[in-house]
């Protein structure tokens, strides 16, 4: 199953449905068009609060969401990263307390300055996992959350052993394989079978492993077409992996267009490394 829409939950969110211009939000604008300069922990969390601000806007139809990662991303543009959930909200899943202790940690062995990059995506999908949690109706996207945090936190992680510094307690194991796609097809490069084998061999060692296909697209298309074309690849993906018998039961798919680019490049270019399907293995209560 691919996440295509988010279901309307409100009279004022159809209205915007079908008059968007009257809803355009002033915080939504402005993370548009937010200038995002230096490399720091701050402005690695504004890049990635951006993404998923245009994520929630564009393709989740979630104007609440969208607003709230719109203010995080201006807030971060300013150098103002948090430790914890946004606003008054209370963090009900002990998995998701844990996680901010695990972070905060890390950033106290001094992770802002040691792997920024990482550290300040870390803190971005951690707050979208939160966020998603709370609401509670987009099972994968959870998930997408969850498993991002999950990579960049590992990554700091990483990064703070190579310094001296290592963390005492691990995050939960992910194995990601990736495969890449031709110009405008839904058809694996090359090369893909011997990824497919391989992550299917992996999750086949233990069924209780689950699996999230992430579908990409590059910026050469239309919005509209790359949308499309990620969902038709993650669903290609997961058809190959259970013609390797992989578990249906244990597949999930989604679609994130162009949003996500593995290299930022400008609108209209063409990337190998962005048309791609991440292939995520991991503990069922990680994704």
């Amino acid at each position: 199953m691919s996440i295509r829409t988010k279901s309307i939950k409100t009279g004022a969110a159809a209205g915007c449905l079908l008059a968007v211009a009257a809803c355009a939000n002033p915080e939504i604008e402005a993370a548009k068009t937010l200038d995002i300069k230096g490399g720091d922990v701050s402005a690695e969390a504004a890049r990635e609060y951006k993404r998923l601000a245009h994520f929630e806007d564009k393709e989740m139809w979630d104007k609440a969401s969208a607003i709230a990662f719109s203010e995080k991303a201006i807030a971060a543009a300013n150098g103002l990263v948090g430790t914890g959930p946004s606003g008054d909200r209370i963090v009900r899943d002990a998995e998701i307390a844990a996680a901010y202790r695990y972070l905060n940690h890390m950033r106290a062995l001094g992770a802002d300055r040691i792997a920024p990059k990482a550290t300040g995506q870390a803190i971005a999908r951690l707050d979208c996992w939160a966020e998603q949690a709370d609401e509670g109706d987009q099972p994968l996207h959870i998930g997408f959350c969850r498993d991002g945090f999950a990579e960049y936190a590992s990554e700091t992680a990483e990064a703070l052993k190579a310094a001296g510094r290592p963390v005492a307690v691990a995050t939960p194991a992910l194995k990601t394989f990736k495969v890449t796609f031709p110009l405008g097809s839904s058809m694996p490069a090359v090369g893909a079978n011997d990824v497919l084998d391989a992550a299917a061999d992996y999750a086949k060692s233990d069924r209780k492993l689950r699996i999230v296909l992430g579908g990409h697209a590059d910026k050469s298309g239309s919005a509209k077409r790359n949308q499309y074309l990620s969902e038709a690849r993650a669903d290609r993906v997961a058809n190959m992996l259970r013609a390797r018998g992989v578990s249906p039961s244990q597949i999930s798919t989604i679609g994130f267009g162009e949003t996500y680019p593995s290299v930022v490049t400008p609108d209209g270019q063409k990337s190998d490394e962005n048309r791609r399907v991440e292939i995520v293995i991991g503990p069922g209560r990680v994704l």
